[in-house]
């Protein structure tokens, strides 16, 4: 039974069920991070369809739907050597429902060669699963074993090496090479892995640094491996025999990784399912076997010390890149 006493009561509860309600009826992001997923997740890539980072992201992509509950949905934002997606990220609302890739040479070294719509501290850093593994190769058209005569080319033919730019780390060893050699090398800007290696195999540039996945897309008639151009030889892919650029007196060592972050902001409930789902899906087996097969090195860096890796990196690079750039 209802008494007249206990209306004032009845009213509080109301008014406080009211307020609530519109308090998160103006806090969408707080409301919905409580079940977060509700629908789907867009994945950008900022590379092309068809690439290195293409394959691996739509597999981790399908990974994370299992995980998630929800689609996780690859949409590729390609262009101005993945600039152009990262900018995107930024663009978007951060309500953890578009993340995309946070990759090194987009943030350490593409600001120091390019405007760029972002900076570093535009992204919430969720970890890096692999690292980016660099080869120096040429096209089988050209007579090239290895970086001496490519170099002794160059030198004897000013201007007329035409060397692929599908992103700054790809073209980085090249702009080293020519750096400390005084080499005259054009450099052809490409939208990706993709398109240059397709140019390589059909000669129409010459020369370019890609990842191992070369191997198994394309023959020695087509695309010739001369040299690692990391730290190690690519003992892991099945090519020991190839010196990296270190041995041959070149103090060139340029390895990049692949992550994936937010814009800042997103809500800490809808970060915390979003980067548990990343790390399990990263370090499981099936993960790690399918980007070495892909022609990456299998990782894992946290956010945070993925985020100081590349805060780092930006600093290191800027005088390097400055004095090429000179």
């Amino acid at each position: 039974m209802f008494h007249v006493k206990d209306f004032g009561k009845l009213l509080t509860l109301i008014s406080v069920a009211l307020l609530t309600g519109s308090l998160l009826a103006f806090c969408p992001s707080v409301a919905g991070a409580a079940n977060f997923p509700q629908k789907p997740v867009t994945l950008i890539c900022i590379y092309d369809a068809g690439s290195t980072s293409d394959i691996i992201i739509r597999s981790l992509a399908d990974s994370l739907s299992k995980e998630l509950g929800q689609r996780v949905i690859v949409v590729n934002k390609v262009g101005g050597t993945g600039t152009l997606g990262m900018a995107e990220l930024t663009r978007v609302t951060p309500d953890g429902y578009t993340i995309g890739m946070v990759t090194f040479g987009p943030l350490a070294i593409s600001p120091h060669l390019m405007k760029v719509a972002y900076k570093l501290d535009d992204f919430d850093y969720f970890g890096a699963f692999s690292e980016y593994v660099y080869g120096l190769v040429s096209s089988a058209k050209r007579p090239w074993k290895d970086v001496k005569e490519i170099i002794a080319y160059a030198k004897a033919n000013p201007g007329k090496l035409r060397h692929g730019w599908a992103s700054h780390p790809n073209a980085l060893p090249m702009l080293m090479l020519a750096e400390k050699e005084k080499l005259d090398i054009k450099f052809v800007p490409t939208t990706g892995g993709a398109e240059s290696e397709t140019l390589l195999a059909g000669g129409h540039i010459d020369t370019d640094c890609r990842h191992p996945s070369i191997l198994k897309t394309f023959t020695e008639d087509q695309i010739r491996f001369l040299n690692a151009c990391g730290n190690k030889r690519w003992d892991l892919f099945g090519r020991p025999d190839r010196p990296t650029l270190m041995e041959l007196g070149y103090d060139i060592d340029v390895r990049s990784f692949m992550g994936l972050g937010a814009p800042k902001g997103i809500p800490a409930e809808a970060r915390k399912v979003l980067v548990d789902a990343y790390r399990k899906v990263s370090n499981d087996q099936k993960t790690k076997d399918m980007v070495l097969k892909i022609g990456l090195a299998p990782t894992w860096i946290d956010g945070p010390d993925y985020e100081k890796l590349i805060r780092d990196g930006y600093k290191l690079m800027g005088p390097a890149v400055q004095k090429l750039k000179k």
